[in-house]
């Protein structure tokens, strides 16, 4: 029984700031990004049951991180300029791409399934790490899940279908 790895899924933020989508790894700095998809449920109890039917009526997903400020990583630095400048509204919304790098697609080395979900960046706080500057916050998805693919060479996104 093989686990999935933590290594075997890259994510990549669109740090484009407008235009043609920049996306960058989120990898060297970053020492917490994980998936919360946080169903949301409804319940019901119907007369002829003694329990109750739940039913999932959507998600609120997001994706706390936490990094090291690393001054030469274009991601971070995006990232730390939305909490140090507080930008709000549409500076801080963007894209971000889950790509699974066990999933080839045919018999790339560069091209895997994916996902899309577009984000806002809430930067939560600066952090002091034995004299180190940390930043910490989370993405919070803005709709749903795109499934598409992802090159890892081209830093492009196709979401299926098209």
């Amino acid at each position: 029984m093989a686990i999935k790895q933590r290594c075997k899924m890259a994510d990549y933020l669109d740090i484009s700031k407008g235009g043609d989508p920049k996306y960058e790894l989120m990898g060297v700095g970053f020492t917490e990004l994980n998936e919360e998809p946080q169903a949301q449920t409804s319940e019901k109890q119907y007369v002829n049951d003694v329990s109750k039917s739940k039913n999932i009526t959507g998600y609120n997903w997001q994706k706390p991180f936490e990094t090291d400020e690393i001054l030469s990583n274009e991601v971070i630095e995006y990232i730390t300029d939305i909490g140090r400048y507080m930008k709000i509204g549409a500076e801080t919304e963007t894209t971000h791409v889950m790509v699974d790098l066990d999933a080839p697609i045919s018999d790339s080395t560069t091209t895997f399934k994916a996902r899309q979900i577009k984000v806002c960046v809430q930067v939560d706080s600066f952090g002091n790490n034995d004299g180190e500057v940390t930043c910490s916050g989370t993405l919070l998805g803005q709709g749903g899940i795109v499934a598409g693919q992802f090159d890892t060479s081209s830093k492009t996104f196709t979401a299926d279908g098209k």
